[in-house]
């Protein structure tokens, strides 16, 4: 992974950097939620409806619809619409490979 985000930031100026930073500290502060970490971990599965999403949550139609619009206009989720039924899947697998580490490192570190 090192070499990865080496190559993707080796030839950028400081100024562009500044701007990396900033979209990653947004980015993070979508994953900050625990209702939206709840939602990847429902979803990270495999595709979903919202009413799948609800159950699956614990939570109202109207938190987790919420959650969901927020995770799909960052990007992190995909959206798709069938008939009146919306579904919703992992947009990148990377998110879900860098949840899960931390999810494992942390309930490691709990016993």
């Amino acid at each position: 992974m090192k070499a990865r985000v080496q190559k993707a930031t080796k030839n950028l100026s400081p100024k562009q950097m500044e701007r990396v930073f900033s979209k990653v500290a947004e980015y993070f502060s979508i994953l900050s939620d625990p209702s939206r970490l709840r939602i990847m971990y429902a979803v990270c599965s495999g595709e979903k409806s919202v009413s799948e999403v609800v159950v699956l949550c614990g939570s109202s139609q109207a938190n987790v619809s919420r959650h969901l619009m927020a995770l799909h206009k960052s990007g992190i989720l995909l959206r798709r619409k069938e008939g009146v039924t919306v579904y919703y899947s992992i947009a990148d697998s990377a998110t879900v490979d860098m949840c899960q580490s931390v999810c494992a490192k942390i309930a490691e570190s709990m016993h």
